[in-house]
């Protein structure tokens, strides 16, 4: 049942409101951010022969004092220098102009064009293609469009995720009708290399650094050819604007920066940042490819198959964030090693899910469970043995350890000569009246019935559950069950009862305390001599006239704290000699 809960979770968070914009969809995104901001930041993946970046910047406009549309005659030059250089292949996302100003300059269409035909001699030369708000090709000059030709023109438009973030490249799902021509897809295909489809790998390649503009020109214009050549000479060129005014695109990493922003703004970086990832990620290593949607659901259903597992909530919480931290360190690595797209969010989704799951349904189950123990026991073990046994704090079967425990007999005085006088109804009533008094002084005080002998009872304070002071519970203990004794006597006197009275001995020391028996039949109890002196000075309460008596041992640890008087020392059957003390009622 918790299987199938687990796959109609899995399914919600998946398609509502729809696939592309659910819940995992976007922590999907969101992982894929992470791991590849990982991966560039510790395992760097510089690139032989990366592609080159001419920037058009500030200093440019600086450089070139004449409005953009009539920088034909620098475009030229900068086209006439990389020809000699020997690219393999430009791409210049700078759009052509929709007419001609050959009317403000002379000759200036014509400059560019030899300079685009001159180029094509040594590299292929793509300029970029804009489109209007409807999606449709913005209109160019007819000559440009002519001189440029179908292979030399490439949409300079790249997929946006839900979050406007760029990171997929993909010229069929850009299309409407129709696979889309983009300026990254036309360069690959001017150098034979093929289009493919998939996540850009923003983990290559090392920050990018820009050639201005105006330098390319200045090295052509001082014959420095060489440079040149070692520039640019086998290399993929992109032209594109880097200024801060040039038109932005929101990126899974920072590239470039030219802005010196910290913060989630540092990822708003220029578009020809973004063509320049998908050809880095064409000629290096290839896309990356999220696997299959039935690979996808075959791994969440064997992860999700831990719901069958029993954990408690502390170790699903711990199991679950270590898992996750494997699952995307896992997909670091497909990313790096195999271009493959692990489904890291569904699986850390299935992981959290899985186990909170079980771990609340477990509790739940322990706490029915829990419950149904408590009913089936209660009266039969102290309240205090079954919250250990509960909490796993004792051992199953015969066990023992030694424990400091201060140790408590109680019983009633002359209760045979009375229960020979009553009915045995009556002396039952009375008997189970007045162990209700006291078990009530007993819980109050943090003690811990260990069982009940006849008309008397033994009790222990500072075991299963340790005490910080035991000594004076036991006795504040005595000297409640004492005023409940009274009040019980003065119900008793008004319903023509015989009252009650009893005798009380504590005893402090060290005694082994568990699960004392057989393997078939044991219980919780304690034995030691601590145990048989706190029995015997009970029995001197008689012979003393005293209601409560104390050793010595109680004494020493609880100082001036009550109102102690010294009775001597005295013989107790089988031990020697004990020194026992009477105790006052109330405080000082």
């Amino acid at each position: 049942m918790l299987y199938v809960l687990l796959i109609l979770l899995l399914l919600v968070a998946s398609r509502i409101p729809d696939s592309d914009e659910s819940p995992l969809a976007a922590l999907e995104r969101t992982a894929f951010d992470l791991q590849v901001r990982f991966l560039r930041s510790q395992f760097a993946q510089p690139l032989a022969n990366d592609v080159v970046l001419i920037g058009i910047d500030e200093g440019s406009e600086e450089a070139f004092t004449e409005p953009v549309a009539l920088w034909h005659g620098h475009f030229a030059r900068l086209l006439l220098a990389l020809k000699d250089a020997r690219p393999l292949a430009i791409g210049v996302d700078v759009v052509p102009p929709e007419r001609s100003y050959d009317g403000i300059v002379p000759g200036l269409d014509l400059t560019l064009f030899r300079a685009i035909r001159e180029a094509r001699q040594s590299a292929p030369v793509v300029f970029a293609l804009t489109v209007d708000r409807e999606g449709r090709a913005a209109r160019m000059h007819p000559t440009f469009a002519r001189v440029l030709g179908e292979g030399g023109l490439g949409l300079d438009q790249q997929l946006k995720d839900p979050d406007a973030v760029s990171r997929r490249f993909s010229e069929s799902e850009l299309g409407q009708s129709r696979a889309a021509r983009t300026l990254v897809g036309q360069m690959l295909r001017a150098v034979g290399k093929p289009v493919d489809s998939g996540y850009i790998d923003y983990s290559i390649g090392a920050r990018v650094e820009y050639v201005p503009m105006q330098d390319v020109i200045a090295w052509k214009a001082a014959g420095e050819d060489a440079l040149l050549e070692r520039a640019f000479a086998g290399r993929m060129v992109l032209v594109g604007y880097v200024n801060k005014r040039s038109d932005r695109w929101q990126l899974p990493v920072q590239l470039i920066d030219i802005d010196g922003v910290q913060g989630p703004e540092r990822f708003n970086q220029p578009g020809v940042i973004t063509h320049l990832q998908a050809l880095r990620s064409h000629v290096a290593r290839g896309l990356i490819h999220p696997v299959s949607d039935d690979v996808r659901w075959g791994i969440c259903l064997l992860v999700g198959a831990l719901v069958f597992l029993h954990f408690g909530l502390a170790s699903a919480l711990a199991g679950a964030l270590g898992l996750t931290a494997v699952a995307f360190a896992g997909g670091a690595y497909a990313i790096r090693e195999h271009q493959t797209l692990l489904p890291i969010a569904w699986i850390t989704f299935t992981l959290w899910t899985g186990f909170i799951t079980r771990a609340i349904v477990d509790g739940i189950e322990s706490s029915l469970e829990r419950g149904r123990l408590k009913r089936t026991f209660a009266g039969q073990v102290s309240p205090a043995v079954m919250n250990e046994m509960l909490a796993g704090g004792l051992s199953p079967g015969v066990s023992g350890q030694l424990a400091d425990v201060c140790v408590l007999f109680s019983d009633i005085r002359g209760f045979t000569t009375l229960s020979e006088r009553l009915p045995p109804a009556v002396v039952t009533a009375v008997l189970q009246r007045y162990f209700d008094r006291m078990v009530k002084a007993v819980h109050h005080h943090d003690g811990t019935v260990d069982k009940f002998i006849g008309d008397g009872m033994m009790v222990l304070f500072g075991a299963p559950r340790k005490s910080a002071d035991p000594c004076a519970d036991a006795v504040q203990c005595a000297l409640a069950m004492m005023d409940e004794l009274d009040d019980l006597n003065g119900d008793f006197e008004s319903e023509g009862l015989p009252t009650l009275t009893i005798g009380i001995g504590v005893n402090f020391g060290s005694v082994t305390v568990g699960n004392i028996g057989s393997s078939e039949r044991h219980n919780y109890s304690a034995i030691g001599d601590a145990v048989n002196v706190a029995a015997r000075i009970e029995g001197l309460t008689k012979d003393l006239g005293r209601k409560i008596l104390v050793t010595g041992a109680v004494v020493e640890r609880l100082g001036d704290r009550f109102r102690f008087e010294p009775l001597g020392t005295h013989e107790v059957k089988g031990h020697s000699p004990v020194q026992v003390w009477g105790i006052r009622t109330g405080q000082p």
